[in-house]
């Protein structure tokens, strides 16, 4: 890599995007790909932030930060989820997950790491000022977790989990030559009867401080001070070594050779303290080891030695628990090492395993000089009060919330806020978890809906309740390109027409560049032609589900007909289902999409603003020409930097059959259609037109003359210019069909309206936002006279615009916009006769949304 990111941050993640070698790679856009990269040229003061993921790789760190500003690798996750680093074997054997060799002034905090069989799984060789913080570390056969090792000082393990399962191999080495390593509020496990190994084995390192953390194994040494680690500290520590310590019933060991909690050789005594541990006596061994003599327990070990005056030997009541890949061990309601612990001990933390605060049990009498628990694991009393809400950000990204951790209040005194360690979960997490470090953070969805975020305390026990949010999605208005023609092999690997009954899937890796799985709908102009038997098509999700009971567009025999679609992805693709019994050609053109950046929308009441019959939009009253094209300037209509306008366009009095094409003024033409009409026939779409300066520009792609009529259902542009609204996908959804629903008496009868209630959200209730714009696709079918439908929000008056055309005996589809929709959406029938009607919800438009819930 040529370049250092010009960033305090340099990012690593499992992406399409990631890089080792690219200009820019570090950054948040395009992140390394491997830990290692970054590890190559991160400098003082930077932090290596590293999502969630499987990173099989040996990363070394010889780089080196300063006192004032050290090299920090983080995981970002609390606990749950974080980023895994496994370690490699290679040509010369295991390598550990995470060397530090010969570096200054470095963070390891919040990976789980393990290491091939003969490695340690964290190495620290020759460095100083290296901390391992809230890991969890785990060894294989033949080699420690930890190794500490070399000339390397001042190397602290905090908060960390390690389980070390291999024959003869402890959790935590620290090797001669290394001085002033701190272990504090560390769990360490040894779950295996038959490794004889200690949890610390501590070999001619002085100053060695082991303060407040919790050992546990079966029926093996805990903590060993061996070969001159003079001037070490050993306090405020559970030891627990029986038979099955951590379970409900803990039993004696059937050898207790082994099964020593404390044990300091004679090189080691000098200067070295001993005091305020708790050890469970049920091994049935010498709980403690000095100079080579044995002691049953505390008063006899005090009476020797005049160590662990203040040691109780007593079952600490542990109950193993697991979050995430950390484990730990949880005290009992009446343990002895509640508020027991001397918080003056060398290495002691004002915070425990997890990061909350010391409380005082009202119940149990503190020590002299406080009241923190001995070992790892505070605990803590009940609280009252305290949650989460969820705030959407709105027009600067629709798709973006705050969530906002609200503190309990507790009932017991504490040393510090009540801030619970958290893990947050959204509903449509893929690359790990957001951070919950002060409280509150911003997530953003990839696709718009309704979701959901569920709370996890790291303590252990179930989830919180879900919280649920609506977000939407800005559009993106785009050159339309033609994704699927049948006829012709364009999206597809066969020119035969779609069989009945079949389905096409059409697979959207991306638009525009963006990746499908942040691409919340695509809307697009979809066409039917050569139908050789009456039918529908249905556009959903390629995401597993099953076809659902509506349709997008509605067809004849031999009819060529278009339709506008909004469709989720929601998967890699979209599926095409023919839902009639003989074949047909499909086309899909894309107009846009919805996702994270675009623009907001605006809807409107229906205003007709192009009629050529009367001239309205034009210079006088006249029919499009054969092949020519007609502009309409809406510059005073819509604000200035609108970047397209939703319209529903009418073609009437054709004298030839052909197509129109809508695309933005001075513009190449594209090669693909809005609608397609026959000599006569009065037909509708909807259209969403780019436009440039506000001018839109209209081609009669026939041989004959057209009249053309355009209604302004709405715009998409800037924030600041009131076009703030975002789309949610909500569909494909049934709400009405007037030829078979029970609660309906018929067709809507001639001249007469039809009303019926949307479907807006499943599980969001109070508070959620009201819709400011419906979207749904409405089927006219079995009218016995011409006319047209106008579909309206009930409580308003019709406005004086059609959505949709039909002849007698014709079906004809076409997707409605409609603003304000309120709780209850009216259609009226503008004919002479009956006619049929059938609603499928798409989705519908939000406003920015102050509400929390």
């Amino acid at each position: 890599m040529a370049d250092t990111p010009a960033s305090d941050v340099l990012y690593v993640a499992k992406t399409s995007t990631c890089s080792d070698t690219a200009a820019d790679s570090g950054s948040q856009g395009r992140p390394f790909c491997t830990i290692s990269a970054a590890a190559g040229v991160v400098e003082p003061g930077q932090t290596v932030l590293v999502e969630a993921g499987d990173y099989p790789e040996s990363v070394t760190i010889t780089r080196s930060g300063t006192a004032d500003a050290p090299i920090t690798f983080v995981s970002n996750d609390l606990s749950l989820n974080p980023a895994y680093v496994r370690g490699r074997t290679t040509a010369q054997g295991a390598t550990p997950a995470f060397t530090v060799s010969g570096a200054q002034h470095v963070v390891l905090r919040r990976f789980s790491t393990t290491a091939p069989g003969g490695a340690p799984s964290v190495l620290i060789d020759h460095s100083s000022d290296i901390t391992v913080d809230r890991a969890a570390v785990n060894s294989s056969a033949g080699a420690p977790a930890i190794r500490i090792t070399g000339t390397s000082r001042d190397v602290t393990l905090s908060r960390t989990s390690v389980t070390h399962v291999a024959n003869g191999s402890p959790g935590v080495a620290i090797d001669g030559g290394a001085s002033g390593t701190v272990l504090s509020a560390d769990t360490v496990f040894s779950p295996r009867a038959t490794n004889h190994a200690p949890g610390i084995a501590v070999s001619g390192a002085p100053g060695t401080v082991v303060t407040g953390d919790t050992v546990v194994g079966y029926c093996t040494r805990g903590i060993v001070l061996d070969g001159d680690s003079s001037g070490s500290t050993v306090k405020n520590d559970v030891v627990e070594e029986a038979a099955n310590g951590w379970a409900s019933s803990p039993s004696a060991c059937a050898s207790t050779a082994d099964a020593t909690a404390i044990s300091v050789a004679d090189t080691a005594t000098s200067g070295t303290s001993v005091d305020d541990n708790v050890i469970d006596p049920t091994s049935g061994g010498s709980l403690y080891s000095w100079a080579g003599t044995g002691y049953p327990d505390a008063s006899s070990f005090a009476a020797a030695t005049g160590q662990g005056g203040a040691d109780i030997s007593a079952s600490p009541q542990l109950t193993e628990q697991v979050t995430g890949p950390r484990l730990w061990f949880q005290p009992g309601a009446s343990s002895p090492v509640i508020d027991s612990a001397d918080p003056s001990a060398p290495g002691e933390t004002a915070t425990d395993f997890f990061g909350d605060p010391r409380e005082d049990d009202p119940s149990v009498p503190d020590t002299a000089t406080g009241y923190y628990d001995r070992g790892a694991v505070e605990v803590v009393g009940p609280t009252s009060g305290g949650g989460y809400s969820i705030q959407p950000l709105g027009s600067s990204n629709p798709l973006q919330v705050t969530v906002t951790t609200i503190a309990p209040t507790p009932a017991w005194t504490a040393n510090g806020p009540i801030d619970r360690t958290y893990s947050y979960v959204p509903d449509d997490a893929t690359t790990g978890f957001p951070i919950d470090t002060d409280g509150t953070f911003t997530y953003t969805f990839h696709r718009a809906g309704d979701h959901a975020i569920r709370r996890y305390d790291l303590r252990g026990g179930g989830p919180s309740p879900d919280k649920h949010v609506v977000v939407g999605a800005d559009y993106t208005p785009l050159t339309p390109v033609r994704l699927l023609d049948t006829r012709h092999a364009v999206g597809v690997t066969t020119t035969a027409a779609v069989a009945a009954g079949a389905d096409v899937v059409l697979p959207v890796p991306s638009v525009a560049g963006i990746p499908a799985a942040d691409v919340s709908a695509v809307v697009a102009n979809v066409t039917v032609t050569q139908p050789t038997a009456a039918g529908h098509l249905t556009l959903y999700p390629h995401n597993g589900q099953s076809l659902p009971t509506a349709s997008n567009l509605n067809f004849t025999a031999g009819q060529t007909v278009a339709n506008l679609v909004t469709v989720p992805l929601g998967g890699d693709g979209v599926v095409i289902h023919n839902g009639s019994s003989g074949t047909v050609h499909v086309l899909m053109d894309l107009q846009g999409f919805y996702g994270q950046a675009g623009s907001g929308f605006k809807p409107v009441s229906p205003t007709r603003v192009l009629d050529t019959r009367s001239g309205l939009g034009t210079s006088a009253a006249r029919a499009i020409t054969p092949r020519a094209t007609l502009s309409l300037d809406l510059s005073g209509r819509i604000p200035a930097g609108t970047t397209a306008v939703v319209l529903n366009l009418t073609v009437t009095r054709p004298t030839q059959h052909g197509y129109l094409t809508a695309y933005p003024d001075a513009g190449a033409m594209p090669a693909v259609s809005n609608l397609n009409f026959t000599a006569g026939q009065t037909i509708a779409n909807l259209a969403v037109v780019p436009v440039t300066d506000g001018k839109a520009d209209f081609y009669n792609g026939s041989g004959g003359t057209v009249q053309i009529v355009a209604d302004l259902a709405g715009y998409f542009g800037s924030a600041a210019a009131g076009e703030n609204q975002s789309y949610v996908p909500a569909g494909p959804t049934r709400l009405v069909d007037t030829r078979s629903d029970p609660d309906v008496t018929g067709p809507v009868p001639a001249y007469g309206n039809f009303s019926f209630y949307p479907w807006w959200h499943k599980d969001c209730a109070a508070g959620c936002p009201q819709p400011t714009g419906a979207v749904l696709n409405v089927t006219a079918t079995q009218p016995r006279k011409n006319g047209f439908l106008t579909v309206y929000p009930n409580e308003q008056t019709v406005p004086n615009a059609s959505n949709l055309n039909f002849t007698a005996g014709q079906t004809v589809p076409s997707l409605v916009s409609v603003a304000d929709p309120g709780l209850i959406i009216g259609v009226y029938n503008h004919s002479s006769g009956s006619v049929q009607i059938v609603v499928d919800e798409e989705g519908y438009y939000i406003a920015p949304q102050t509400w929390a819930n």
